[in-house]
Protein backbone atom coordinates (compact mmCIF):
# COMPACT_ATOMS: atom_id res chain seq x y z
CA UNK A 1 0.00 0.00 0.00
CA UNK A 2 1.61 3.35 -0.98
CA UNK A 3 1.54 6.17 1.43
CA UNK A 4 1.88 9.83 0.82
CA UNK A 5 5.20 11.48 1.99
CA UNK A 6 4.34 13.72 5.45
CA UNK A 7 5.59 16.74 3.08
CA UNK A 8 3.32 15.99 0.18
CA UNK A 9 0.29 15.48 2.57
CA UNK A 10 1.05 19.09 4.03
CA UNK A 11 1.34 20.30 0.59
CA UNK A 12 -1.99 18.99 -0.69
CA UNK A 13 -3.78 20.34 2.32
CA UNK A 14 -2.60 23.65 1.51
CA UNK A 15 -3.97 23.24 -1.72
CA UNK A 16 -7.16 21.97 -0.62
CA UNK A 17 -7.81 25.43 2.25
CA UNK A 18 -6.67 27.81 -0.96
CA UNK A 19 -8.98 26.00 -2.99
CA UNK A 20 -11.72 25.88 -0.05
CA UNK A 21 -11.29 29.94 0.37
CA UNK A 22 -11.65 29.95 -3.01
CA UNK A 23 -14.58 28.36 -3.16
CA UNK A 24 -16.56 29.76 0.28
CA UNK A 25 -15.73 33.50 -1.55
CA UNK A 26 -19.31 35.40 -1.06
CA UNK A 27 -21.53 32.65 -0.35
CA UNK A 28 -22.05 33.34 3.35
CA UNK A 29 -21.43 36.97 4.91
CA UNK A 30 -20.56 34.90 8.29
CA UNK A 31 -17.91 33.18 6.54
CA UNK A 32 -16.47 36.21 4.90
CA UNK A 33 -14.60 37.50 7.76
CA UNK A 34 -13.02 33.92 8.57
CA UNK A 35 -12.12 33.54 4.33
CA UNK A 36 -10.46 37.81 4.57
CA UNK A 37 -8.38 36.36 8.39
CA UNK A 38 -7.02 33.46 6.81
CA UNK A 39 -6.12 34.94 3.38
CA UNK A 40 -3.84 37.53 5.07
CA UNK A 41 -2.31 34.69 6.95
CA UNK A 42 -1.54 32.95 3.75
CA UNK A 43 0.01 36.04 1.97
CA UNK A 44 1.89 36.53 5.30
CA UNK A 45 3.46 33.16 4.94
CA UNK A 46 1.66 30.91 7.30
CA UNK A 47 1.62 27.32 7.64
CA UNK A 48 -0.76 24.84 8.08
CA UNK A 49 -0.42 24.44 11.61
CA UNK A 50 -0.45 28.44 12.00
CA UNK A 51 -3.69 28.72 10.08
CA UNK A 52 -5.42 26.04 12.86
CA UNK A 53 -7.31 28.29 15.18
CA UNK A 54 -8.62 30.39 11.94
CA UNK A 55 -9.80 26.77 10.71
CA UNK A 56 -11.52 25.78 13.62
CA UNK A 57 -13.35 28.98 13.78
CA UNK A 58 -14.82 28.73 10.23
CA UNK A 59 -15.56 24.74 11.24
CA UNK A 60 -17.74 26.48 13.85
CA UNK A 61 -19.11 28.89 11.93
CA UNK A 62 -19.73 26.06 9.06
CA UNK A 63 -21.58 23.94 11.84
CA UNK A 64 -23.70 26.95 12.89
CA UNK A 65 -24.75 28.01 9.29
CA UNK A 66 -25.96 24.40 8.91
CA UNK A 67 -28.13 24.36 11.49
CA UNK A 68 -29.38 27.92 10.70
CA UNK A 69 -29.84 26.31 7.54
CA UNK A 70 -32.12 23.15 8.59
CA UNK A 71 -34.07 25.52 10.93
CA UNK A 72 -34.80 27.97 7.86
CA UNK A 73 -35.93 25.00 5.73
CA UNK A 74 -38.11 23.71 8.47
CA UNK A 75 -39.48 27.05 8.69
CA UNK A 76 -40.34 26.99 5.07
CA UNK A 77 -41.66 24.08 5.18
CA UNK A 78 -43.97 24.44 8.44
CA UNK A 79 -44.78 27.91 6.37
CA UNK A 80 -46.16 26.05 3.41
CA UNK A 81 -47.61 23.41 5.53
CA UNK A 82 -49.99 26.25 7.20
CA UNK A 83 -50.77 27.60 4.51
CA UNK A 84 -52.09 24.72 2.78
CA UNK A 85 -53.79 23.64 5.81
CA UNK A 86 -55.52 27.21 5.98
CA UNK A 87 -56.60 26.55 2.32
CA UNK A 88 -58.57 23.66 2.64
CA UNK A 89 -60.37 25.64 5.76
CA UNK A 90 -60.80 28.43 3.86
CA UNK A 91 -62.28 25.78 1.01
CA UNK A 92 -64.16 23.73 3.45
CA UNK A 93 -66.07 27.02 5.16
CA UNK A 94 -67.00 27.79 1.47
CA UNK A 95 -68.79 24.65 1.03
CA UNK A 96 -69.84 23.48 4.12
CA UNK A 97 -73.74 24.65 5.75
CA UNK A 98 -73.26 26.40 8.47
CA UNK A 99 -76.16 27.62 10.27
CA UNK A 100 -77.20 30.99 10.03
CA UNK A 101 -76.23 32.05 14.11
CA UNK A 102 -72.72 31.30 12.93
CA UNK A 103 -72.69 33.02 9.58
CA UNK A 104 -70.72 35.93 11.23
CA UNK A 105 -68.45 33.70 13.11
CA UNK A 106 -68.01 32.02 9.36
CA UNK A 107 -67.42 34.98 7.58
CA UNK A 108 -64.60 36.89 10.54
CA UNK A 109 -63.01 33.26 10.27
CA UNK A 110 -62.62 33.38 5.97
CA UNK A 111 -61.23 37.02 6.62
CA UNK A 112 -58.55 35.91 8.83
CA UNK A 113 -57.61 33.29 7.11
CA UNK A 114 -57.06 35.60 3.89
CA UNK A 115 -55.50 38.33 6.24
CA UNK A 116 -52.88 35.35 7.91
CA UNK A 117 -49.37 36.34 7.45
CA UNK A 118 -46.59 33.67 8.01
CA UNK A 119 -46.34 34.28 11.38
CA UNK A 120 -46.87 30.98 13.76
CA UNK A 121 -49.16 32.97 16.27
CA UNK A 122 -51.32 34.13 13.60
CA UNK A 123 -51.89 30.95 12.38
CA UNK A 124 -52.22 29.66 15.64
CA UNK A 125 -54.83 32.46 16.11
CA UNK A 126 -56.70 30.97 13.17
CA UNK A 127 -56.81 27.49 14.23
CA UNK A 128 -58.23 28.46 17.81
CA UNK A 129 -60.99 30.61 16.07
CA UNK A 130 -61.65 27.46 14.07
CA UNK A 131 -61.55 25.19 16.55
CA UNK A 132 -64.22 26.94 18.70
CA UNK A 133 -66.86 27.94 16.00
CA UNK A 134 -66.73 24.11 15.23
CA UNK A 135 -67.40 23.39 19.41
CA UNK A 136 -70.43 26.20 19.11
CA UNK A 137 -71.85 24.69 16.09
CA UNK A 138 -71.36 21.14 17.63
CA UNK A 139 -72.93 22.33 20.78
CA UNK A 140 -75.53 23.58 18.83
CA UNK A 141 -76.24 20.80 16.67
CA UNK A 142 -76.68 19.21 20.21
CA UNK A 143 -78.70 21.24 21.63
CA UNK A 144 -81.09 20.92 18.48
CA UNK A 145 -80.99 17.52 19.05
CA UNK A 146 -82.00 17.28 22.60
CA UNK A 147 -84.72 19.71 21.84
CA UNK A 148 -86.17 17.63 18.80
CA UNK A 149 -85.72 14.66 21.27
CA UNK A 150 -87.88 16.16 24.29
CA UNK A 151 -90.02 17.41 21.93
CA UNK A 152 -90.91 13.93 20.15
CA UNK A 153 -90.20 12.02 24.10
CA UNK A 154 -93.37 14.62 25.02
CA UNK A 155 -95.13 14.00 22.15
CA UNK A 156 -95.22 10.55 23.25
CA UNK A 157 -96.33 11.38 26.78
CA UNK A 158 -98.93 13.57 25.68
CA UNK A 159 -100.53 10.54 22.79
CA UNK A 160 -100.30 8.13 26.01
CA UNK A 161 -102.45 10.80 27.70
CA UNK A 162 -104.98 11.08 24.70
CA UNK A 163 -105.15 7.50 24.51
CA UNK A 164 -105.83 7.46 27.97
CA UNK A 165 -108.43 9.62 27.60
CA UNK A 166 -110.29 8.19 24.73
CA UNK A 167 -110.17 4.74 26.48
CA UNK A 168 -112.36 5.73 29.15
CA UNK A 169 -114.39 7.70 26.64
CA UNK A 170 -114.64 4.21 25.29
CA UNK A 171 -115.65 2.28 28.03
CA UNK A 172 -117.75 5.39 29.28
CA UNK A 173 -120.30 4.66 25.76
CA UNK A 174 -119.64 1.34 26.32
CA UNK A 175 -121.30 1.68 30.24
CA UNK A 176 -124.03 3.49 28.72
CA UNK A 177 -124.52 1.15 26.28
CA UNK A 178 -124.77 -1.60 29.10
CA UNK A 179 -127.03 0.61 30.62
CA UNK A 180 -129.43 0.97 28.32
CA UNK A 181 -129.78 -2.90 27.76
CA UNK A 182 -130.14 -3.28 31.77
CA UNK A 183 -132.75 -0.40 31.59
CA UNK A 184 -134.91 -2.10 28.51
CA UNK A 185 -134.86 -5.45 30.99
CA UNK A 186 -136.13 -3.86 33.38
CA UNK A 187 -138.69 -1.82 31.69
CA UNK A 188 -140.02 -4.88 29.88
CA UNK A 189 -139.78 -6.48 33.04
CA UNK A 190 -142.15 -3.92 34.50
CA UNK A 191 -144.49 -3.87 31.89
CA UNK A 192 -144.56 -7.79 32.14
CA UNK A 193 -145.38 -7.41 35.92
CA UNK A 194 -148.65 -4.96 34.29
CA UNK A 195 -149.55 -7.31 32.06
CA UNK A 196 -149.71 -9.99 34.28
CA UNK A 197 -151.58 -8.04 37.12
CA UNK A 198 -153.75 -6.84 35.23
CA UNK A 199 -154.55 -11.06 33.80
CA UNK A 200 -154.55 -12.12 37.79
CA UNK A 201 -156.71 -9.14 39.06
CA UNK A 202 -160.08 -9.10 40.39
CA UNK A 203 -160.99 -5.93 41.91
CA UNK A 204 -160.78 -2.51 39.93
CA UNK A 205 -158.68 -1.11 43.37
CA UNK A 206 -155.94 -3.65 42.90
CA UNK A 207 -154.85 -3.13 39.65
CA UNK A 208 -154.65 0.36 40.16
CA UNK A 209 -152.45 -0.20 43.11
CA UNK A 210 -150.55 -2.88 41.48
CA UNK A 211 -150.17 -0.43 38.21
CA UNK A 212 -149.32 2.09 39.88
CA UNK A 213 -146.16 0.63 42.20
CA UNK A 214 -145.40 -1.05 38.58
CA UNK A 215 -144.93 2.26 36.95
CA UNK A 216 -143.11 4.25 40.06
CA UNK A 217 -140.47 1.36 39.75
CA UNK A 218 -140.28 2.47 36.17
CA UNK A 219 -140.25 6.01 37.28
CA UNK A 220 -137.86 5.15 39.09
CA UNK A 221 -135.54 3.48 36.88
CA UNK A 222 -135.65 5.98 34.23
CA UNK A 223 -135.35 9.08 36.31
CA UNK A 224 -131.59 6.60 37.89
CA UNK A 225 -130.75 5.96 34.39
CA UNK A 226 -131.34 9.35 33.27
CA UNK A 227 -129.11 10.57 36.04
CA UNK A 228 -125.94 8.08 35.19
CA UNK A 229 -125.85 9.29 31.33
CA UNK A 230 -126.48 12.27 32.43
CA UNK A 231 -123.13 12.33 34.44
CA UNK A 232 -121.01 9.68 31.53
CA UNK A 233 -121.91 12.03 29.35
CA UNK A 234 -120.47 15.16 31.71
CA UNK A 235 -117.38 13.16 32.36
CA UNK A 236 -117.06 12.03 28.20
CA UNK A 237 -117.45 15.79 27.60
CA UNK A 238 -114.42 16.95 29.89
CA UNK A 239 -112.21 14.22 28.78
CA UNK A 240 -112.66 15.13 25.29
CA UNK A 241 -112.36 19.21 26.21
CA UNK A 242 -109.09 17.32 27.60
CA UNK A 243 -107.91 15.81 24.53
CA UNK A 244 -108.98 18.78 22.37
CA UNK A 245 -107.28 20.75 24.83
CA UNK A 246 -103.67 18.21 23.99
CA UNK A 247 -104.21 18.15 20.21
CA UNK A 248 -104.30 21.80 20.09
CA UNK A 249 -101.28 22.07 21.98
CA UNK A 250 -99.39 18.87 20.04
CA UNK A 251 -100.66 20.86 16.96
CA UNK A 252 -99.36 23.91 17.60
CA UNK A 253 -95.94 22.63 18.72
CA UNK A 254 -95.74 20.63 15.89
CA UNK A 255 -96.38 23.26 13.41
CA UNK A 256 -93.68 25.53 15.03
CA UNK A 257 -91.43 22.60 15.21
CA UNK A 258 -92.32 22.41 10.99
CA UNK A 259 -91.75 25.85 10.99
CA UNK A 260 -88.43 25.69 12.19
CA UNK A 261 -87.41 22.57 10.20
CA UNK A 262 -88.19 24.72 7.24
CA UNK A 263 -86.66 27.54 7.90
CA UNK A 264 -83.59 25.67 8.66
CA UNK A 265 -83.87 23.34 5.54
CA UNK A 266 -84.43 26.65 3.38
CA UNK A 267 -81.22 28.12 4.99
CA UNK A 268 -78.91 24.79 4.42
CA UNK A 269 -79.86 25.33 0.41
CA UNK A 270 -79.22 28.99 0.26
CA UNK A 271 -75.99 30.54 -0.41
CA UNK A 272 -75.43 32.97 2.76
CA UNK A 273 -73.79 35.75 0.18
CA UNK A 274 -75.88 35.79 -2.84
CA UNK A 275 -79.05 34.49 -1.79
CA UNK A 276 -79.03 32.22 -4.59
CA UNK A 277 -79.30 28.56 -4.08
CA UNK A 278 -76.71 26.59 -3.41
CA UNK A 279 -74.59 23.60 -4.73
CA UNK A 280 -76.72 21.08 -2.45
CA UNK A 281 -80.04 22.78 -3.91
CA UNK A 282 -78.81 22.78 -7.54
CA UNK A 283 -78.21 18.90 -6.30
CA UNK A 284 -81.67 18.45 -5.69
CA UNK A 285 -83.22 20.47 -8.35
CA UNK A 286 -81.37 18.98 -11.62
CA UNK A 287 -82.14 14.98 -10.35
CA UNK A 288 -85.51 16.72 -10.96
CA UNK A 289 -85.33 18.10 -13.94
CA UNK A 290 -83.22 15.28 -15.07
CA UNK A 291 -85.93 12.93 -14.72
CA UNK A 292 -88.17 15.15 -16.15
CA UNK A 293 -86.42 15.22 -19.57
CA UNK A 294 -85.97 11.45 -19.25
CA UNK A 295 -89.67 10.89 -19.18
CA UNK A 296 -90.65 14.09 -21.75
CA UNK A 297 -87.81 14.15 -23.57
CA UNK A 298 -88.88 18.27 -23.50
CA UNK A 299 -85.74 20.47 -24.25
CA UNK A 300 -82.97 21.03 -21.20
CA UNK A 301 -79.89 23.09 -21.05
CA UNK A 302 -77.19 23.26 -18.29
CA UNK A 303 -75.29 26.50 -18.57
CA UNK A 304 -72.02 26.49 -15.94
CA UNK A 305 -70.73 30.48 -15.69
CA UNK A 306 -67.33 31.50 -14.18
CA UNK A 307 -66.53 34.88 -13.44
CA UNK A 308 -62.95 36.12 -15.48
CA UNK A 309 -60.01 37.22 -13.35
CA UNK A 310 -61.72 36.71 -10.22
CA UNK A 311 -58.42 36.15 -8.22
CA UNK A 312 -57.41 39.60 -9.12
CA UNK A 313 -60.70 41.42 -7.91
CA UNK A 314 -60.13 39.99 -4.68
CA UNK A 315 -56.29 40.62 -4.71
CA UNK A 316 -56.55 44.36 -6.18
CA UNK A 317 -59.77 45.25 -4.02
CA UNK A 318 -59.70 43.42 -1.42
CA UNK A 319 -62.42 40.33 -0.68
CA UNK A 320 -65.38 42.92 0.03
CA UNK A 321 -65.20 43.69 -3.72
CA UNK A 322 -65.15 40.01 -4.73
CA UNK A 323 -68.06 39.28 -2.58
CA UNK A 324 -69.75 42.26 -4.27
CA UNK A 325 -69.12 41.10 -7.57
CA UNK A 326 -70.79 38.00 -6.98
CA UNK A 327 -74.06 39.49 -5.12
CA UNK A 328 -73.81 41.85 -8.21
CA UNK A 329 -73.44 38.79 -10.62
CA UNK A 330 -76.18 36.52 -8.86
CA UNK A 331 -78.74 39.58 -9.38
CA UNK A 332 -78.24 40.20 -13.08
CA UNK A 333 -78.47 36.74 -13.70
CA UNK A 334 -81.75 36.19 -11.56
CA UNK A 335 -83.06 39.61 -12.97
CA UNK A 336 -82.51 38.59 -16.47
CA UNK A 337 -83.80 34.67 -16.43
CA UNK A 338 -87.55 33.32 -16.42
CA UNK A 339 -89.28 32.34 -13.41
CA UNK A 340 -88.92 28.46 -14.45
CA UNK A 341 -84.75 28.75 -14.60
CA UNK A 342 -82.88 27.68 -12.17
CA UNK A 343 -80.04 29.58 -11.22
CA UNK A 344 -77.71 28.57 -8.66
CA UNK A 345 -74.07 29.89 -6.90
CA UNK A 346 -72.02 26.03 -7.28
CA UNK A 347 -68.78 27.34 -5.75
CA UNK A 348 -66.21 30.00 -5.45
CA UNK A 349 -66.85 32.08 -8.63
CA UNK A 350 -68.88 29.57 -10.91
CA UNK A 351 -72.95 29.86 -10.78
CA UNK A 352 -74.88 26.88 -13.25
CA UNK A 353 -78.27 27.32 -14.54
CA UNK A 354 -81.07 24.89 -15.54
CA UNK A 355 -82.63 26.09 -18.74
CA UNK A 356 -85.97 23.72 -19.23
CA UNK A 357 -87.74 23.65 -22.26
CA UNK A 358 -84.47 25.08 -24.21
CA UNK A 359 -82.26 24.02 -26.91
CA UNK A 360 -78.74 24.84 -26.56
CA UNK A 361 -78.69 27.67 -29.08
CA UNK A 362 -81.72 29.36 -26.86
CA UNK A 363 -79.66 28.96 -24.16
CA UNK A 364 -76.46 30.83 -26.10
CA UNK A 365 -78.49 34.20 -26.55
CA UNK A 366 -79.82 33.78 -23.34
CA UNK A 367 -76.29 33.55 -22.39
CA UNK A 368 -75.02 36.28 -24.04
CA UNK A 369 -77.53 38.85 -23.12
CA UNK A 370 -76.33 38.54 -19.68
CA UNK A 371 -72.99 38.37 -20.61
CA UNK A 372 -73.41 41.40 -22.73
CA UNK A 373 -75.18 43.09 -19.21
CA UNK A 374 -72.30 41.92 -16.89
CA UNK A 375 -69.73 43.57 -19.39
CA UNK A 376 -71.62 47.04 -19.62
CA UNK A 377 -72.60 47.22 -15.87
CA UNK A 378 -70.42 49.60 -15.30
CA UNK A 379 -69.18 47.86 -11.84
CA UNK A 380 -67.32 49.85 -10.08
CA UNK A 381 -65.97 49.73 -5.72
CA UNK A 382 -64.69 52.66 -3.71
CA UNK A 383 -65.33 54.91 -7.13
CA UNK A 384 -62.92 52.99 -8.83
CA UNK A 385 -63.97 51.27 -12.23
CA UNK A 386 -64.01 46.95 -12.21
CA UNK A 387 -63.66 45.57 -15.44
CA UNK A 388 -65.61 43.05 -15.01
CA UNK A 389 -66.72 39.92 -17.63
CA UNK A 390 -67.53 36.63 -17.34
CA UNK A 391 -67.28 33.39 -19.54
CA UNK A 392 -69.73 30.40 -19.50
CA UNK A 393 -70.01 27.18 -21.31
CA UNK A 394 -73.77 25.37 -22.36
CA UNK A 395 -74.48 21.83 -23.57
CA UNK A 396 -77.70 20.24 -23.67
CA UNK A 397 -79.15 16.96 -22.44
CA UNK A 398 -79.52 14.47 -25.69
CA UNK A 399 -79.77 10.95 -26.02
CA UNK A 400 -79.41 8.49 -22.74
CA UNK A 401 -77.19 11.45 -21.20
CA UNK A 402 -77.09 11.51 -17.13
CA UNK A 403 -76.41 14.79 -15.65
CA UNK A 404 -72.52 13.87 -15.38
CA UNK A 405 -72.05 13.71 -18.91
CA UNK A 406 -73.71 16.60 -19.32
CA UNK A 407 -71.50 18.60 -16.62
CA UNK A 408 -68.24 17.64 -17.84
CA UNK A 409 -69.07 18.73 -21.46
CA UNK A 410 -70.64 22.26 -20.32
CA UNK A 411 -67.18 22.23 -18.22
CA UNK A 412 -65.31 21.63 -21.36
CA UNK A 413 -66.98 23.99 -23.45
CA UNK A 414 -65.84 26.89 -20.40
CA UNK A 415 -62.40 25.89 -20.42
CA UNK A 416 -62.46 26.07 -24.13
CA UNK A 417 -63.85 29.80 -23.80
CA UNK A 418 -61.31 30.78 -21.68
CA UNK A 419 -58.59 29.49 -23.62
CA UNK A 420 -60.17 31.67 -26.45
CA UNK A 421 -59.93 34.56 -24.51
CA UNK A 422 -62.66 34.55 -22.04
CA UNK A 423 -65.71 37.22 -21.93
CA UNK A 424 -67.13 34.14 -24.13
CA UNK A 425 -69.92 31.98 -24.27
CA UNK A 426 -69.47 28.69 -26.19
CA UNK A 427 -71.92 25.27 -27.04
CA UNK A 428 -69.78 22.20 -26.51
CA UNK A 429 -69.99 20.14 -30.02
CA UNK A 430 -68.74 16.86 -31.07
CA UNK A 431 -64.83 16.74 -30.70
CA UNK A 432 -64.73 16.41 -34.35
CA UNK A 433 -66.28 19.93 -34.58
CA UNK A 434 -65.38 23.10 -33.55
CA UNK A 435 -67.18 24.23 -30.50
CA UNK A 436 -69.41 27.34 -31.52
CA UNK A 437 -68.38 30.88 -30.11
CA UNK A 438 -70.03 33.52 -29.92
CA UNK A 439 -68.23 37.20 -29.16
Amino acid sequence: MNSIPPLDQEKLLYKLVIQFLIFCQGSHKLLEPHLLQIGKRLKSGASLNDLTPELQAVSKTLLHISKQNEANKEEDNTSERNAYLLQRLDELLAKSYVPMRFQQQKSALRQKIKNNTDDDQNFNNVIDSAIALLIDIKEYAVSEQNHIEGFLAELTNQLGIIEQHAEIVGQSNQLSMDHREALNSKISNELNGIRGSTDEADELTLLKNTTSEHLDHLMQQLIEHKQLEDDRQQQAQQQIALMTEKLQILETETEALRTKLKIEHDRALCDALTGLPNRLAYKDRIEMEANRWLRYRAPLSLVIWDIDYFKRINDNYGHKAGDKTLCLVGQIMVNNCRSTDFIARYGGEEFVMLLPNTHAHQALEMAEKIKDLIESSGFNYNGENINLTLSCGISDFSGEDQHDEVFVRADQALYQAKQAGRNRCMIYQNEMDEPEIKD
